[in-house]
C-alpha cells in the first residue's frame, strides 16, 4: 500500500534518483548541488511503497508580491512518479498533501509550471501570466541615440560583491511594487548562479543610484537577456543602448517580457519575431488568510463570494468582505444568491491576482451575476496585470 509522507534525510538519494529518471536531463555538479539544497529546504513529499520512494513533489518556500503585499508562496516543483506506478492516483495524493502542507505552513498562494494545464487546473491552479518571447535581428536593433550613460558591469564568474548587492537590493525594491513578481532571497540568487553561471550583469546609474539592470549571457552571436529591470523609460533606453553597443559581435537579441507590456513600441523598427507563451499557473491555497492580507480597493457595501474547491475544504465556504475589509466565513447561507459571486477556486485565483476581470471570471464559470454586483467587485479589486518570470 503506497503512503505519503515527508521524505527524511536518509532518503534524499532516492529523490535524486527519481528526478534523474523522470526528467530529461540528468543533473551533475552545480545543478545537482542546487537541487539538493531545495530537497533539504522544501517540504519534500514522497510516495512510499515500503521503503522505496516511487513518487514525489517539492513545495519550495518562496515569496510573491500581490499588489504591494508580500505573500508566502509554495512553488510546486519536480512532480514525478515512476512509470510502473502511474494510473494509481499517487500524484493526486501528493498534490492533496502538498495543499495541506502549504495551509499548515502559512503559504496562502502557490505557483507552478505545468506539464499539462488541464491536469493542474483539475487541482485548482489556473493560468495567470502571458510571456512574450522575442527575437530581434541585427537590422531591427533599437537605435536610441548617442548618450554617455553610467554603466557598471560584473558577472557570476568575476563577481563584484558591492555591485551584486546593489543588483539584489534593486531587484527586490522593484519586485515589491510590481504585481505578481517573486521576491528573491540569497538562496534563489544562488540557484540562478548555479543554473546560469555564465550570466553577466550591467547596471545603469542615475544620480549615483541604480535605475536599471540586466542579467544576460552571450552565446555564439546571440545576446540572451534573462532579467531586464528598469524604474522608468529613460533607464530602459539606457540599457538598450548598452545592449546594442555589442552590435559588432552579435546578430540577434533574445529575451522575454510581459505580453501586456507595449514592448518595442518606441523602437524605430518594432516589427520582429514574437511568441506568446502561457507556462505558469497560480492557486490560492487559503482564501480567508489571502483575503485578510489583500490590498482591497473601494468597498462601499459588503461583498459575498462562494467558492468551489474540492481539494481544500476550508475554502468551500461563503465569505463576506465588509466595507471595513473584515473577512468573515458565514455559517449559514442566508444571503440572496443574486448577491453572491460564485466561482471555482481556479478562476477566483486568476481574478484576485489581476489576470482575469470579474466579468471574464463569471463568464468562464458560466454563471450569471447582476452587473451592479460585478461592478462592485471590479471596484474593490486593484488594477494591474501580474508579471512572473521565474521557473522552478
Amino acid at each position: 500500500m503506497v503512503h505519503i509522507q515527508k521524505v527524511q534525510e536518509n532518503d534524499y538519494w532516492q529523490i535524486h534518483r527519481l528526478r534523474d529518471y523522470c526528467f530529461p536531463n540528468k543533473y551533475t555538479e552545480a545543478r545537482k548541488e542546487d537541487f539538493h539544497y531545495w530537497v533539504q529546504h522544501s517540504t519534500t513529499l514522497g510516495a512510499y511503497d515500503g521503503n522505496k520512494v516511487v513518487g514525489q513533489v517539492l513545495v519550495l518556500p518562496l515569496n510573491i508580491t500581490i499588489y504591494n503585499k508580500n505573500y508566502k508562496m509554495g512553488g510546486i516543483a519536480f512532480v514525478a512518479s515512476y512509470p510502473e506506478y502511474r494510473q494509481q492516483g499517487i500524484v493526486k495524493k501528493l498534490m492533496i498533501e502538498s495543499l495541506n502542507q502549504m495551509k499548515a505552513n502559512g503559504q496562502t498562494i502557490s505557483v507552478l509550471a505545468p506539464f499539462s494545464v488541464s491536469f493542474y487546473r483539475y487541482f485548482g491552479w489556473e493560468l495567470f501570466f502571458e510571456k512574450l518571447n522575442y527575437v530581434i535581428p541585427s537590422d531591427k536593433f533599437p537605435a536610441l541615440g548617442k548618450q554617455l550613460d553610467v554603466i557598471k558591469r560584473t558577472s557570476f564568474e568575476w563577481l563584484d560583491e558591492e555591485l551584486f548587492q546593489q543588483v539584489k537590493a534593486f531587484y527586490n525594491e522593484r519586485a515589491s511594487v510590481t504585481n505578481g513578481v517573486m521576491l528573491r532571497d540569497d538562496a534563489w540568487w544562488n540557484r540562478l548562479a548555479k543554473r546560469q553561471q555564465n550570466s553577466h550583469f550591467a547596471l545603469y546609474y542615475k544620480d549615483n543610484k541604480v535605475a536599471a539592470y540586466i542579467r544576460y549571457e552571450i552565446v555564439n552571436t546571440t545576446f540572451f537577456i534573462h532579467d531586464f529591470i528598469a524604474e522608468d523609460i529613460l533607464a530602459e533606453q539606457a540599457i538598450w543602448r548598452y545592449v546594442t553597443a555589442h552590435a559588432a559581435s552579435i546578430t540577434e537579441i533574445k529575451g522575454v517580457t510581459a505580453n501586456h507590456a507595449s514592448f518595442g513600441y518606441y523602437f524605430p523598427e518594432p516589427q520582429f519575431e514574437r511568441e506568446v507563451v502561457q507556462d505558469v499557473m497560480v492557486r490560492i491555497v487559503d482564501v480567508q488568510s489571502f483575503m485578510q492580507q489583500y490590498k482591497w480597493g473601494i468597498i462601499t457595501r459588503s461583498l459575498y463570494v462562494r467558492l468551489e474547491d474540492s481539494f481544500c475544504p476550508w475554502n468551500e465556504q461563503l465569505f463576506e468582505i465588509s466595507s471595513e475589509r473584515k473577512i468573515t466565513a458565514l455559517e449559514e447561507d442566508s444571503i440572496d444568491d443574486n448577491e453572491i459571486l460564485a466561482l471555482p477556486i481556479n478562476l477566483f485565483s486568476a481574478m484576485m491576482v489581476g489576470y482575469l476581470s470579474v466579468q471574464d471570471a463569471v463568464m468562464y464559470a458560466q454563471r450569471s451575476l447582476k452587473q451592479e454586483i460585478i461592478g462592485s467587485w471590479q471596484q474593490a479589486l486593484p488594477a494591474g496585470k501580474p508579471v512572473f518570470y521565474e521557473y522552478f
